[in-house]
């Protein structure tokens, strides 16, 4: 009777362990089959690559876009004298005509060329608001400049001094206006009446691996006109009130943006 009561206890023991195996075997089984979520710290780690010295770089880092070699950004055209007329006004307009051109890419228009009525409207008003603000109208300075598209057409404009052809490349991939003020008698325009303007500002509106496209006011054929980067540089120039004439030791650009 004790014999036979062991032997019950063996089988019960022996199927109680069976079973525990079948359970766990049973559990490990269906969560292998189970789709697995990943928890903050797993993303973390998945989205990590081990680096030759033992640190962790993230694959994830965001590289700085490539600039592009070329680049023209669609700036709308006007010449200084829109209608032909080269008055003693229209001459010294450049300065304006660069302002408006600014301001027309910064507020979207897309027109290539800015209407010639338009264009005489829009610079009268920008002279009224130089001789009101500022005493005058004629040459003025990149500072005054900047000065009047900000308070003219409420939009950011600095001066940056001792520009380089990369500072420029950065301020246009920023969709950024660059104007640059130069000696124009000797940039080497066959278009302008000669000698050329002593003082005169030009759009930079695009670039190519060694020189500057601009919007130049000075010649109505001044679209999308080809300088080389050193030409310009070398032409750089402000107005200086106390000579009455250009400073061409100063290297200045203006910079516009929304």
């Amino acid at each position: 009777m004790v014999m036979a009561n062991i032997k019950i206890s063996k089988i019960i023991v022996l199927s109680l362990v069976a079973a525990i195996i079948f359970v766990v075997v049973s559990f490990h089984y269906i969560n292998s089959r189970m789709p697995r979520v990943l928890t903050y710290n797993d993303q973390v780690g998945a989205l990590a690559t081990t680096t030759g010295n033992g640190g962790v770089a993230s694959q994830q880092a965001t590289s700085t876009p490539v600039a592009p070699a070329v680049l023209n950004l669609p700036i709308p055209f006007t010449s200084q004298a829109p209608t032909g007329n080269w008055d003693q006004v229209h001459n010294e307009d450049c300065e304006e005509a660069t302002s408006l051109m600014a301001n027309a890419y910064l507020t979207g228009n897309t027109g290539a060329v800015l209407p010639a009525g338009q264009v005489d409207t829009e610079m009268n008003n920008l002279n009224n608001w130089e001789d009101s603000h500022l005493g005058y109208h004629l040459d003025t300075t990149a500072a005054e400049t900047a000065q009047m598209i900000q308070g003219y057409y409420g939009l950011q404009a600095k001066v940056y001094n001792d520009y380089t052809f990369q500072d420029i490349k950065d301020q246009l991939n920023l969709h950024h206006v660059v104007i640059l003020p130069v000696n124009g008698q000797i940039i080497g325009n066959p278009n302008y009446t000669q000698p050329g303007p002593i003082y005169h500002m030009l759009v930079i509106r695009g670039y190519t691996a060694t020189g500057l496209i601009t919007n130049d006011s000075g010649t109505r054929r001044g679209q999308n006109y080809p300088y080389a980067f050193d030409t310009l540089h070398n032409a750089g120039a402000d107005w200086d009130h106390s000579t009455n004439t250009i400073d061409q030791t100063k290297k200045v650009m203006i910079v516009v943006w929304k």
